[in-house]
C-alpha cells in the first residue's frame, strides 16, 4: 500500500475508478482461471488482487479468511499452470516439455501452505494461551462475542447454548487442536486425508453457526487435495463403460 502514492487512492476510491479497478480484477481473474495467456494474467491476478486485499483489509473490515489464497495466486503466477487444462493448450502447436515435478511440485507447496495454516494456528493458540486455551469459558465468551459484534454480516443466536454444555467445550476444543495439529498429515498419509479434511467442513460450518465467521474460500481451496488425474481417468473409464 505505501508503495503508491496517495494521489494514485485518490483516483482510484472514486465511483469511477473502482468500477474499472474491479472490471479489470474480473477480467484477470476469469483469463486465469480458463488459462488464457496464463503467464501474464496470473501475474496480473495475483498484483490486482494483492491490491484489492490491501483496499479492503486497510480501509474495511481486517481479516485474514483470503490471505491463503493470494499466496495461491503468488505460486500460480510463477509455475507452468496453463499447460494442460486451458485455452493457451488448446490453441498451441506444440506440446510442452516440462519434467512432472514442474507440476506436482506447485501442488505440494500449495498443500503444505494449507496444512501451514492450521498448524501454525494451533500452535499460536497453545503459545498465547498454553492450557487455559482448554478453559471452558474460553469458546462461550469467544462466540458470544462474535456474534453480538457489529463487525459481522449477520447475528447468530446459537452460541448461547454452548454454556449449556460447558463440561464438554474442554475436551472439543482440545479435539480441534488436535485435528490442526495433525493436519499436515492430510499432504503425505492418503487414508487419513478425507477424514482430515471431512473434520474441516464439519469445523467451518460449526464457526459460522457458533462463531460467526465463516472461511469459504478456504474450503473452497480444499480441492488442492483432489487427485485430479485420477478423477480424470475415473470419468474416462465411466464415459467408456457408458458408450459400450
Amino acid at each position: 500500500m505505501k508503495i503508491l502514492p496517495w494521489s494514485f487512492y485518490d483516483r482510484l476510491l472514486t465511483p469511477s475508478g473502482i468500477l474499472v479497478f474491479k472490471a479489470a480484477l474480473v477480467v484477470s481473474l476469469l483469463a486465469s482461471t480458463m488459462g488464457v495467456l496464463t503467464s501474464f494474467s496470473t501475474k496480473i491476478s495475483f498484483l490486482l488482487v494483492l491490491l484489492y486485499q490491501g483496499l479492503v483489509r486497510s480501509f474495511g473490515h481486517y481479516n485474514h479468511d483470503e490471505m491463503l489464497a493470494v499466496y495461491y495466486l503468488a505460486i500460480l503466477a510463477f509455475v507452468p499452470c496453463g499447460d494442460d487444462f486451458s485455452f493457451d493448450h488448446w490453441t498451441r502447436r506444440t506440446e510442452p516439455n516440462q519434467p512432472r515435478i514442474a507440476y506436482g511440485f506447485p501442488i505440494l507447496l500449495m498443500q503444505l501452505l494449507m496444512a501451514w495454516v492450521y498448524f501454525s494456528s494451533a500452535l499460536v493458540k497453545l503459545r498465547v494461551a498454553g492450557l487455559k486455551y482448554l478453559s471452558p469459558d474460553n469458546l462461550p465468551v469467544l462466540a458470544i462475542f462474535h456474534s453480538l459484534d457489529n463487525l459481522h454480516d449477520t447475528s447468530f443466536k446459537y452460541a448461547f447454548w454452548l454454556p449449556q454444555i460447558r463440561g464438554a467445550l474442554p475436551f472439543i476444543v482440545a479435539l480441534v487442536l488436535v485435528w490442526e495439529l495433525i493436519f499436515p498429515l492430510a499432504i503425505f498419509w492418503q487414508r487419513a486425508r478425507w477424514w482430515i479434511l471431512s473434520f474441516g467442513i464439519l469445523f467451518h460450518i460449526a464457526t459460522l453457526l457458533l462463531m460467526n465467521i465463516f472461511f469459504p474460500y478456504q474450503l473452497a481451496m480444499y480441492l488442492i487435495f483432489v487427485d485430479w488425474d485420477r478423477v480424470g481417468a475415473w470419468l474416462d473409464k465411466r464415459r467408456v463403460a457408458t458408450d459400450q
